[in-house]
């Protein structure tokens, strides 16, 4: 495995009440099409861990998938497009599993830049 295809980092936040590890792998380096990766964050101050997972993949060259999720029960995916040069449209949605009978959240947004 190429230490390019593979990064890790750990960082403490300015105020020093949390702490996070996270990985991603980028699974065809070659084409940079498919990335995977994994976060841990632990709170010190509620003494909560949370550990997300999520995956990126490009449908194209202007479109690109992302998707991701917690062991809090929190799912989210988006799908993003550039229809022009550094423009972009997205649409997002998020749920959480652990109370299904809440309302999912959806958005949109879009980015112009000239």
């Amino acid at each position: 495995m190429d230490d390019l295809d593979k990064f890790f980092s750990k960082t403490k936040n300015k105020k020093g009440d949390s702490a996070n590890a996270s990985y991603y792998h980028i699974v065809n380096p070659s084409t940079n099409i498919a990335v995977v990766g994994a976060e841990m964050t632990h709170s010190f101050f509620t003494n909560v861990t949370t550990i997300t997972v999520g995956t990126q993949h490009a449908l194209d060259p202007l479109t690109t998938i992302k998707a991701r999720a917690n062991n809090a029960g929190k799912a989210s995916a988006l799908i993003q497009h550039e229809w022009r040069p550094k423009s972009l449209f997205t649409i997002s949605g998020e749920m959480d599993t652990k109370s299904i009978h809440k309302s999912p959240k959806v958005g949109l947004a879009l980015a112009l830049k000239p």
